[in-house]
């Protein structure tokens, strides 16, 4: 599927690319096309000047004269004398067909009344016309005049072919071609890496999304096949007493409720659609909260719970109470787990005023709500950490631990954890500006610090 896509967003990108480079260059054409006609007629009129200027103050013409001309300005002259071509002009080989010359006589003659043959009543200045000529394929400047003399009148017959214009058109249009195409060509390799690159993420995603609903379903078939056993067991009363039974089936449908809840925050959290409340909380306070909540689970375990707490009076943090509740509590349930009896776990609480928002928060985040309240300038970032003496985490899974379904050891028998927990701590932490980062614990053991922005509403 996403190589079918790759190619057809390549092929749009090439063909919007073509059509653009198209138009673009169809106008570049036309401009220099017509700048190009434009000298070419010019240069024309600039010649035809000089000629019948020179041919008014000739007295005689000479048959080196008429070939010097023709050199100089690249067209073919044709003189006659009273309606008679020059003799030396009869003797030349015809270069031009005769019926060219005659189509041009004939135009002058329907279009402006300039007739070689029969002038009529001849003024005392020199009248000529210029005129576009076609001649089966070939295309011509030409023109036709009439030259008052004592004792008659020379008519004049010019051709210039257009040949060599044509020619350089048809030089730059290939030029265009080939350089578009060698354009399309390159942008079609970048588009081809490009767009390779911008569905890199989505194929990854849709990898992770495969993997999440292959886990997903491993984890709700193991209890819902004990659930099922379970229940018929006692439709084929295999116990008089079938209390074990349904507590079994309550415990299980528990785990159940927990995964989807887990799954539907998740889902939530892809969809941008997880809000926050936020408002002004006292973290020290929190934190105190959170310490006593957990202490007699601490105490069950065999675990040293301690906290430790600035002197200083701690700023406010804008959040989500409930939410950093549960974040606290997904990564203190973690320490608990990998802990060993008589280990320590630690809750801390410190804050920087110096640190830029910048290095504590992330960009792009919304805090989304029924309240909002106005901020003032962030002035640095409180930093909560939870730490454990326990086995650790070995650097190459340092980042993968807040992949979903993710656990350091899957041979565990604890059926609360799903390995979705710190991936939902790390969606709580961006949800408020903030970031989760791990570390190892001086002497052994993990510590994850959550750094969260302060400020206060204004």
């Amino acid at each position: 599927m996403f190589r079918k896509l790759h190619l057809q967003l390549t092929a749009l990108c090439v063909a919007i690319t073509a059509l653009v480079l198209a138009v673009l260059s169809c106008i570049c054409l036309y401009i220099s096309e017509s700048v190009i006609r434009a000298q070419e007629h010019s240069s024309f009129l600039a010649s035809l000047d000089t000629m019948y200027h020179n041919l008014e103050q000739q007295i005689s013409l000479s048959h080196t004269w008429v070939r010097q001309m023709e050199h100089n300005h690249q067209f073919f002259l044709r003189i006659t004398d009273n309606g008679t071509p020059l003799f030396f002009q009869e003797l030349d080989e015809a270069a031009v067909p005769e019926e060219l010359w005659a189509a041009a006589g004939t135009k002058a003659l329907e279009t402006y009344g300039l007739d070689l043959q029969d002038p009529g009543t001849l003024s005392v200045l020199t009248r000529y016309e210029e005129f576009p000529l076609t001649y089966g394929r070939e295309h011509y400047n030409a023109s036709v005049g009439l030259i008052p003399r004592d004792n008659g009148y020379i008519g004049v017959t010019v051709l210039q072919p257009l040949s060599q214009m044509e020619k350089r058109i048809l030089r730059q249009r290939l030029a265009f071609l080939l350089a578009d195409l060698a354009a399309l060509a390159l942008l079609g390799v970048f588009f081809w890496c490009f767009t390779k690159r911008m569905l890199r993420p989505l194929i990854e995603n849709r990898k992770k999304q495969m993997q999440f609903v292959a886990s997903a379903s491993h984890e709700l078939r193991s209890p819902l096949t004990v659930i099922l056993s379970n229940v018929a067991a006692v439709r084929n009363g295999a116990m008089e007493n079938n209390s074990h039974f349904l507590d079994v089936i309550d415990s299980e449908g528990n785990r159940m409720s927990r995964l989807i809840t887990d799954m539907l925050q998740l889902a939530g959290a892809d969809n941008h659609s997880w809000s926050i409340r936020p408002s002004e909380v006292e973290a020290d306070t929190l934190l105190l909260q959170v310490w006593e909540q957990f202490e007699p689970v601490a105490a069950s375990r065999g675990l040293r719970w301690e906290i430790s707490l600035p002197d200083d009076p701690v700023p406010h943090c804008v959040c989500d109470e409930e939410r950093i509740r549960q974040l606290l509590s997904i990564l203190i349930e973690n320490a608990f787990s990998y802990t060993p009896s008589g280990g320590l776990v630690r809750l801390a609480l410190s804050f920087d005023h110096q640190t830029a928002p910048n290095n504590c928060s992330r960009s792009g985040q919304t805090i989304t709500g029924t309240a909002k309240p106005k901020y003032k300038k962030r002035t640095g970032c409180l930093r909560i950490t939870v730490s454990d003496n326990g086995p650790g985490i070995p650097d190459n899974q340092k980042e993968a631990v807040f992949e979903r379904f993710h656990r350091l050891d899957r041979s565990r028998t604890d059926k609360s954890h799903f390995g979705l927990g710190l991936c939902i701590a790390q969606e709580i932490a961006r949800l408020h500006h903030g970031k989760i980062a791990l570390s190892d614990t001086p002497g052994g053991g993990a510590t994850f610090t959550v750094s969260l922005p302060f400020s206060t509403v204004s």
